[in-house]
């Protein structure tokens, strides 16, 4: 469960209202002296002597201010990620940057001076799957804490009248989701009855339950890290319960990579800057990719197969981090026998894949400094997401052609060494869903074009059993 759960149960419009270890409850107004009537006494003598309305404090300043919001989040958020009910969807995140967005969240929707850095709530629960019963135990951590915190009836009142709006932007509607076959699921349950690890059959456990309500993606997270915790092997007789219906997945050891490994750039790949012409060709070509008829906001690539000869590209070895829950390069181009890999340098865990018919494949959940390897053998634009971060996106293409470039986030591309003669021009821009061909004629000199791609990409990347997120 990640930092926006939380934050909608705190929340109040598009932020969040925890309470104070000492709130502070405002002293009632003490009534004015009565004074002797005034015979003469005009309108603007009256208004001179009427008492001043009242104003009312902020509930940032009711709750105590920003040192009870911390006390109150740092309770909530100890209790939450330890009740056995919910805590494993706590498992990949980082505690205290939790309580500091949290904070950040109450301290604003309340009125108060901070400013909230974390991204919004639909974003953050993305392919959550989340179902009553886990906001149920939600609600009832937050009750206990303001219980404990003797958060008077007025304020208590506000900060739970505010959870009801907010169930429907984080809890899937009932009957939407499919549960997993029960009979499979009853062999999973006697299975973990014979695995002496608690914690790995707690998780065997969960993902049963899991596997129930039809959390199709959290339950295959449960299984994994039991799986972790046992190795495969002794799980090896349910797996498919889980994983049936996600892209094949590679089991390949694991590699280590030194926490110093310098940090990617946003693109990498182009058949001149991988293998520069000694002499360069008598044609240029550049161009500006539009996307229905504008701008793109966006990279791309372009690909030119010549007519007649044109140069085979060799493979390449390339990296695709994840770093700061981004995928970096963003885009990478290569050759078609081209071996990629995928390190992992952020303190949790993620899960790289890709449904792209190209290149479907799954590398599973592993940790800091560790990597896997994909080799990819045909073209083919493959579209990368973490099954544990559904804002995490990349893409690789892979190319047959003897040229391509990047095209940057103008739309902008060139390519200054190409023979005269007919191309075959392949365009791609990652709001198009499918690269969209052309014949064009290279000239001797400088030429241009300006392709325009039709905006058809979906919005976020399913999961990796294809439901969306």
């Amino acid at each position: 469960m990640k930092l926006s759960v939380l934050a909608c149960l705190l929340v109040v419009g598009c932020g969040s209202t925890p309470p104070p270890s000492n709130p502070v409850v405002p002293e009632p107004m003490t009534s004015l002296p009565e004074r002797e009537p005034v015979a003469s006494a005009t309108p603007a003598a009256v208004a001179m002597t009427a008492p001043a309305p009242e104003v009312k404090k902020s509930l940032y300043d009711r709750l105590g201010g920003l040192p009870a919001i911390e006390a109150v989040v740092g309770e909530f958020v100890g209790l939450t990620t330890t009740d056995p009910r919910i805590k494993d969807r706590f498992f990949n995140t980082d505690a205290d940057n939790l309580k500091k967005l949290l904070v950040e969240l109450v301290c604003m929707a309340t009125g108060g001076p901070c400013k909230y850095t974390g991204r919004d709530m639909s974003e953050t629960h993305a392919g959550m799957e989340l179902v009553d019963d886990e906001f149920n135990a939600l609600v009832e951590n937050l009750v206990s804490t303001l219980d404990k915190f003797k958060v008077p009836d007025a304020e208590k009142g506000e900060l739970l009248g505010a959870i009801g709006p907010m169930k429907g932007q984080i809890v899937v509607p009932a009957g939407t989701l499919t549960p997993l076959d029960p009979a499979k699921l009853a062999n999973v349950t006697a299975l973990a009855a014979k695995i002496k690890d608690k914690a790995a059959a707690d998780l065997l456990a969960m993902a049963v339950i899991a596997g129930h309500r039809g959390q199709r993606s959290y339950a295959e997270q449960l299984f994994t890290r039991a799986e972790i915790l046992t190795g495969p092997q002794p799980l090896a007789t349910v797996a498919s319960t889980f994983r049936t219906g996600a892209p094949p997945r590679v089991t390949t050891r694991l590699s280590k990579l030194a926490a110093d490994t310098a940090a990617q750039p946003r693109t990498v790949g182009g058949s001149e800057a991988d293998e520069p012409d000694a002499k360069p060709a008598r044609g240029s070509l550049s161009g500006t990719i539009q996307v229905d008829g504008t701008s793109p906001s966006g990279l791309g690539v372009v690909m030119l197969w010549p007519e007649t000869g044109g140069k085979k590209r060799a493979p390449k070895q390339r990296m695709i981090e994840q770093r700061n829950k981004v995928f970096a390069p963003h885009v990478t181009a290569v050759p078609v026998g081209s071996t990629i890999s995928f390190p992992n340098f952020d303190p949790i865990y993620h899960n790289v894949f890709s449904l792209s018919k190209s290149k479907p494949f799954d590398l599973g959940m592993y940790k800091n400094g560790e990597s896997r390897e994909v080799k990819v053998d045909k073209p083919g634009i493959v579209r990368l997401g973490c099954n544990l971060h559904a804002s995490m996106s990349g893409y690789l293409v892979v190319v047959d052609a003897p040229h391509y470039a990047i095209a940057g986030e103008d739309g902008s591309f060139a390519f200054k060494s190409l023979a005269p003669g007919m191309y075959k021009m392949q365009v791609w821009n990652e709001r198009s869903a499918a690269p969209t061909t052309t014949m064009i004629l290279i000239k001797e000199g400088a030429n241009t074009t300006m392709p325009d791609l039709k905006g058809t990409a979906s919005g976020p990347s399913p999961d990796k059993f294809g439901g969306a997120r």
